[in-house]
């Protein structure tokens, strides 16, 4: 009995051992690394030059991610899963050879204050490095990301290891914006943010305006809405106090499309010609989509789009 007792305490001994390293390991991440994940700056991404990407080239695509959520299965005891599927997108991605790859929000479960955070964080870009360096990645934050009521103070942790949280980019003459939106959601604790990226952002829409952008797209982590722009407030949109004037004002630059995750699934909806596109999860799912992504394809008039269960990614994508 006494035998059993210590052989199980050396077997815990040393998984503690081995963990420990793992952790140290992911948490030693070269400069060029972490480089990586700080091209969100001075509200732009500086991996696209502004005034060669303003001009339309042809049809191109792109791959929407969301709620890589690290810790989600096992409520922040370990990444195990989402990594393995982490680095299953990874596979995809420098197959597929997209313009860019964008992950709209939720990068990890912790929020900035939790111990396991900076775990997760170095999980993240461990596994994300491994894009090929000429495939651009994009991030977004999420609720997880900055909490449910953001701060100046989660918003700069969250900018320290991921970059701006809002800012723009042009890419083959589309104009991209990305926004915070979980000030919007819940602009409390940081009104003076949520104030700021309302005065840029109407800045931004009039710059797209003016340049006659092809298309211009917006990204975030909470859907405006589901289904319906009118549907009552829930967990998972935008208050309609807040939703209501920024659809006004999106219809009324042409945007094109909104796309966003948070919900864990799938969900599509319309407000006039815009589309509002809601991703699945790259991590844990919550109804019936299976973790996977989205490719976009950006045509001159048109965009289409499928998401792909992690199963059944196609070998390569065929443009118009």
């Amino acid at each position: 009995m006494r035998q059993q007792i210590w052989l199980t305490l050396i077997v815990c001994q040393i998984a503690m051992i081995l963990s420990a390293a793992k952790l140290q390991a992911v948490d030693e991440l070269s400069p060029e690394i972490k480089s990586r994940f700080s091209q969100a700056s001075s509200r732009s991404f500086q991996r696209f030059d502004p005034e060669r990407e303003r001009t339309w080239r042809g049809p191109y695509f792109f791959m929407q991610l969301a709620d890589t959520q690290y810790g989600m299965f096992t409520g922040n005891e370990g990444f195990e899963q989402e990594a393995a599927l982490a680095q299953r997108t990874v596979e995809h991605i420098n197959r597929l050879r997209p313009r860019f790859v964008i992950v709209c929000g939720d990068l990890t479960n912790a929020t900035p204050n939790h111990p396991r955070y900076r775990a997760q964080v170095n999980q993240f870009h461990s596994d994300f490095s491994k894009i090929a360096p000429e495939i651009p990645l994009v991030c977004v934050c999420g609720n997880h990301d900055v909490g449910n009521r953001p701060s100046s103070g989660s918003i700069a942790s969250y900018r320290e290891h991921f970059g701006d949280d809002y800012f723009s980019f042009w890419v083959g003459g589309t104009f991209n914006i990305v926004l915070n939106s979980s000030v919007l959601k819940d602009p409390t604790a940081a009104p003076e943010v949520l104030a700021n990226q309302q005065e840029w952002l109407d800045q931004q829409l009039r710059t797209a305006v003016a340049a006659k952008a092809q298309h211009i797209f917006v990204f975030q982590h909470h859907p405006l809405f589901l289904e319906q722009e009118d549907e009552p407030d829930q967990y998972f949109n935008i208050p309609l106090e807040r939703r209501t004037p920024l659809l006004e004002q999106l219809k009324l630059a042409n945007v094109r499309a909104v796309l966003a995750g948070h919900y864990h699934r799938n969900a599509y909806g319309r407000a006039g010609d815009m589309e509002m596109i809601t991703t699945g999860p790259v991590g844990r799912p919550l109804g019936n989509d299976p973790s996977g992504f989205r490719i976009v394809i950006v045509d001159e008039m048109k965009i289409e789009h499928q998401y792909w269960p992690m199963d059944d990614v196609p070998e390569k994508v065929d443009l118009p």
